[in-house]
């Protein structure tokens, strides 16, 4: 349908009196930034208007497993449901009014069906302007107009172009059509309901189909209770998540938060950690009214727990109608309804609870692994308990005692299986075993000889020590592949530097990864992309802990040329994670007081060569490029593998001497 006014078929109605009042920049603050770039909670926000408007049925249609791009006139979003739809009164009075609440001015809680409302703040139609710069609405009120004697359809358009002239309201409405349902134009619709459609989407990358169902579907509690939703002809589908163990074991559970008020809850574990960068978000979902009030967490829970490494194994929800309990009461969610304000007495009292939750049940998840652990070594690696049989009563009492000092360890089964294996070869070698007798028989007083067996038990460790070099350089290999052949891959790059570390710096050998202040930034930045070519300017990063210094590592991929901005960027996580620090007023949480912020990229502007050196010379920002790190890395292990190797040349002929 062209643009443009069309003649108005309903007796007494003009086009000049639709119009979107608003004040200031409402429209950019409530619509683009808040959704900016995330359609999930964007589309999420038109199905629940479906919801309020009593529809059993929304069809959703819009572009998966492609990119997005904003000239492609056929690229669109459409959310058609078959609700109430609105009259012309209900377009100019409610939708039209941004800020307006339903609730208060209707003074009623429910739809005319009984459902309790989600909508409350107005300002849900305009999350549409957060992927899209034109929003075009269609609406055929399910019953007739009397002055027309039939159902009408009123047709209007909203342009961002057009919205962003406005510094005050009102703001022009594009009508389109307003009449009969059977004089519409080409592409109208003729049966009740609504049917919002996103055009001039903004530039994005593919979105994977599996990811975009799954995602939607956790927005959601009311799916298929009388309200289907289906997404390019197939039913909203939710992720098929296998738990390992779960609590209770089947529906919902019961609490009370103190001051606040019930909840109902479940929580469990998944056998194999979450996959982040895949779109297997970890954590806790909180509903209100059958809808996401909260993105997924952890109550924001510190140090010091027991079973800490489970927090990439669970999953759970929460149903807290209280949070928003009517029109009288007090709404503790925020704005975009994807947060809670945890600032406030209650949600401070829900976060305390929540902390509670999950601490009772990472120590629970934690003891479970710990028999379950035991028992796969017990049936599943029956020849590490034969080995120890077979060993020497001493050595035996030395492979029983590792195995009950190591086994309440939080790692993987496989892994444990793995360590407790390689000791038993440390126990079963000859040379070893012999060296550990005459050390434990030697008297500290015969200093020759004890310095000599020492000096063999280091020979032996540099022995040891060739093997984690060659896994090492192995790395480095994959690190350096990656960057040649998939560099756009960058959250592929980044956990496999998170997982070796000290390829970006040699004494990152033993670390800490501190995943609580990587979901501190990503709630602060964003975690989805901008939207710009090749999505260069999307925040990657991961966070390490080493010593008492806390560093926050930014990936840049490719060939990305590293600007002044960039620069600027790290320095702004850098001060934000301290300032967060300095919120924290539990005594007990860990804290750092030292945080730096290594930027990588393939080079860096020669307009930010004067920003690089100064912030490094404060100590903030340290940039270094994928040829430099690679090589330094390479370099290293090489130094250190010929060390080691003319160690073990020279300890060769003295050890076997010894042995015979």
């Amino acid at each position: 349908m062209a643009a443009g006014r069309q003649k108005v078929l309903i007796p007494g109605r003009k086009p000049e009196e639709l119009v979107l009042t608003f004040a200031g920049n409402v429209v950019k603050h409530l619509g683009v930034q808040m959704y900016a770039g995330r359609p999930v909670p964007a589309i999420a926000e038109l199905i629940s208007n479906a919801w309020d408007a009593d529809a059993t049925k929304v069809e959703v249609r819009l572009p998966l497993d492609e990119p997005w791009n904003p000239t492609k006139i056929k690229q669109f979003i459409d959310v058609a449901d078959n609700g109430n739809g609105m009259t012309w009164d209900m377009v100019r009075d409610a939708y039209l009014d941004v800020g307006r609440d339903r609730r208060e001015a209707e003074k009623t809680d429910k739809s005319p069906a009984g459902r309790l409302l989600q909508g409350k703040k107005g300002v849900g139609k305009l999350a549409g302007f957060g992927v899209a710069d034109m929003v075009e609405v269609q609406t055929v009120h399910k019953d007739q107009d009397r002055k027309v004697g039939e159902r009408t359809l009123i047709w209007f358009r909203l342009s961002m172009s057009d919205l962003k002239k406005v510094q005050k309201g009102p703001a022009p409405v594009g009508l389109i059509y307003a009449g009969p349902v059977n004089k519409a134009p080409k592409g109208g619709r003729r049966d009740k309901g609504t049917t919002i459609t996103l055009r001039q989407l903004h530039e994005r990358r593919a979105m994977n189909a599996d990811r975009f169902h799954h995602s939607m579907a956790q927005r959601f509690l009311f799916i298929g209770s009388g309200f289907r939703v289906r997404i390019n002809g197939e039913e909203l589908r939710e992720e098929d998540i296998e738990l390992q163990w779960r609590w209770p074991k089947n529906g919902w559970a019961s609490d009370e938060v103190g001051g606040c008020g019930p909840v109902r809850y479940w929580l469990g574990f998944t056998a194999q950690p979450r996959k982040q960068n895949e779109g297997e978000l970890s954590g806790i979902l909180i509903y209100t009214r059958e809808k996401i009030s909260q993105e997924a967490t952890f109550f924001d829970i510190s140090g010091g727990v027991t079973g800490q490494h489970g927090l990439r194994y669970v999953v759970g929800m929460v149903k807290a109608e209280w949070l928003d309990a009517g029109t009288d009461a007090p709404d503790l969610i925020a704005t975009h309804r994807g947060a809670i304000a945890w600032e406030s007495p209650q949600g401070a009292s829900l976060q305390d609870w929540g902390q509670r939750l999950l601490r009772k049940y990472l120590a629970e998840w934690a003891r479970l692994r710990t028999e379950l652990r035991e028992r796969q070594i017990q049936v599943m690696r029956p020849e590490l308990k034969a080995r120890i049989e077979r060993l020497a009563p001493s050595y035996k009492d030395v492979a029983l005692r590792f195995y009950d000092r190591f086994k309440t360890i939080e790692m993987e089964p496989d892994e444990f299986e793995d360590i407790l294996s390689w000791f038993l070869d440390a126990l079963e070698n000859a040379t070893l075993r012999s060296i550990l007798q005459k050390l434990r028989e030697t008297d500290v007083t015969d200093l020759e000889q004890l310095d000599e067996l020492l000096s063999k038990m280091e020979v032996r460790t540099a022995v040891t020590l060739l093997q984690i070099i060659d896994s090492n350089l192995a790395a480095i290999q994959t690190l350096e592949k990656m960057h040649r052949e998939d560099a756009k891959e960058r959250g592929v790059i980044s956990k496999h530097l998170e997982k070796n570390p000290w390829l970006i710096d040699p004494t990152w050998m033993l670390n800490r990864v501190e995943a609580r202040v990587c979901r501190w930034i990503q709630d602060e930045v964003g975690i989805e992309p901008k939207g710009n070519k090749g999505d260069d300017d999307r925040a990657d990063f991961f966070c390490v802990a080493v010593g008492g210094t806390l560093h926050i590592v930014e990936i840049k991929r490719g060939a990305y040329v590293a600007k002044e901005k960039d620069i600027l960027q790290a320095e702004k996580y850098r001060k934000y994670v301290l300032r967060r620090f300095a919120e924290i007023t539990d005594p007990k949480a860990i804290k750092y007081s030292h945080v730096q912020s290594p930027l990588i990229a393939a080079d860096i502007h020669e307009d930010a060569e004067s920003v690089k050196q100064a912030y490094a010379d404060k100590g903030w920002v340290f940039f270094t490029n994928w040829d430099d790190l690679i090589e330094r890395a390479e370099r290293v292990h090489h130094q250190f593998r010929e060390i080691l190797e003319t160690r073990a040349r020279e300890a060769s002929g003295l050890l076997g001497r010894n042995d015979e």
